[in-house]
């Protein structure tokens, strides 16, 4: 397998692991079982927000499906459907953030802020599905080795050239504090 693909496999679990733990909390609240933690409800939808949109969707545009898109033009309709739903993405984890803080200043704030998760996990969960099943397998069949050497070295870099850091560690970082606080069967915390 090549690096790349390892790589976004690994940070779609990462991501899949935040948001199955955070679906999983919301439905705690819902039924009364366990009060909102907020500063790991925070940490939880910031991952959110910044790892897919600093990290994860800007290698695969730039990349990994611009070179599949001059290689495999049968599988340029659905790449234009990935990259139309990392700008949805961007748009429905600022609306989870954005409901998360009406929730922390009010209670009765929690149905929205419930009904904004599952949005975002409906998208989340269905396009990560899409490149699992359907982009990554185009990529292993039509991009050559030289195709994959540069992407390979693009996935490998991760560091952000803007805010001089790196990225990657950052966001190990956070997943590391997120599991840290989150109870069981999420994370390490005692329930």
């Amino acid at each position: 397998m090549h690096k790349s693909l390892a790589v976004i496999r690994e940070e779609h679990r990462a991501l899949a692991g935040v948001l199955h733990g955070l679906q999983y909390l919301a439905r705690q609240i819902a039924e009364r079982k366990r009060a909102a933690d907020f500063r790991l409800l925070r940490a939880m939808v910031d991952y959110i927000l910044a790892f897919p949109v600093r990290l994860h969707h800007p290698k695969e545009d730039q990349h990994l499906f611009s070179t599949l898109r001059a290689r495999d033009p049968g599988v340029v309709p659905v790449l234009a459907e990935l990259e139309a739903e990392h700008v949805r993405d961007r748009e429905y984890a600022r609306e989870l953030q954005e409901a998360l803080g009406r929730f922390e200043r009010a209670a009765d704030a929690f149905p929205a802020f419930a009904a904004a998760l599952d949005r975002y996990a409906a998208l989340q969960w269905a396009h990560m599905r899409k490149e699992e099943d359907v982009v990554l397998p185009a990529a292993e069949r039509a991009l050559r080795p030289d195709d994959w050497a540069a992407i390979d070295a693009a996935f490998a870099s991760n560091r952000d050239p803007l805010a001089g850091i790196d990225v990657s560690e950052e966001f190990r970082e956070l997943f590391a504090r997120i599991m840290a606080a989150a109870p069981a069967p999420i994370g390490n915390a005692p329930s």
